[in-house]
């Protein structure tokens, strides 16, 4: 089930706060990891930064070509925001804390969305 490799992801990092499985191709968050007190409000907002920063449906919004990986970052938060190798309307948008392992985090986060993706 997604909910269940969330928060298998989320357990594994305890700075990550958040995770969302979106459609970048409607522009809606799908699922949520159990754990999330996200309102509708900031799941919307998430998912919109995702889609400004890789890209809808094959266009880029900021680039020359759409993304595979991005993040914005502030002193107290990391997002990340992950496309599916293979559906690349198919997102997982992250809310971390500032002192996670990043790179760790976003290798696991690539499988794990490739894994909810794919349906396995």
């Amino acid at each position: 089930m997604v909910v269940d490799e969330l928060d298998a992801l989320r357990d594994k990092y305890k700075g990550c706060d958040a995770l969302a499985f979106a459609d970048l191709s409607t522009k809606m968050i799908l699922v949520t990891d159990s754990g999330s007190n996200l309102r509708r409000e900031a799941l919307d907002a998430l998912c919109t930064e995702a889609a400004l920063l890789l890209g809808v449906n094959g266009e880029p919004a900021l680039a020359d070509r759409p993304s595979d990986l991005a993040s914005a970052a502030s002193p107290s938060q990391l997002r990340v925001f992950v496309r599916a190798a293979d559906e690349p309307n198919d997102v997982l948008c992250c809310i971390c804390g500032p002192k996670i392992d990043a790179a760790a985090f976003v290798a696991d986060a690539s499988e794990c969305l490739d894994r909810i993706s794919s349906g396995d």
